[in-house]
């Protein structure tokens, strides 16, 4: 979904590992935001793909917590280069700027903020 809109905002072609990295930043921001959310009981109808797996009270089950947990830790302990460092690039830079300015300097530069 994160590469589709990059494409429709206007971001010009970008090397694998800033593309792949900032997706990877997202999809890690949208797990911790599910998880958090799936710990209380305050779950909002439709914010989840797998809304039709919830229970009446609102909490999900256990197996998507895990689910979400496995992810996550996949995209934080990934090696590989493009997606692993890209990722890592893209959260510390995150991290130090947030995300709509380092978006906005990857629309820009094509690449992640830097320390000079």
């Amino acid at each position: 979904m994160m590469h589709a809109w990059l494409r429709l905002s206007g971001f010009r072609t970008l090397s694998q590992d800033v593309e792949e990295g900032i997706c990877q930043v997202l999809a890690h921001m949208w797990l911790e935001s599910e998880l958090s959310s799936a710990s209380g009981s305050n779950f909002v109808p439709g914010s989840s793909s797998s809304a039709s797996y919830t229970s009446k009270k609102g909490k999900r089950p256990p197996f998507e917590k895990k689910l979400g947990e496995f992810f996550k830790h996949q995209i934080e302990s990934d090696i590989s280069p493009v997606y692993g460092d890209g990722f890592r690039a893209g959260q510390k830079a995150v991290r130090k700027y947030g995300l709509q300015r380092t978006l906005h300097h990857i629309k820009m530069t094509g690449s992640f903020p830097y320390e000079v």
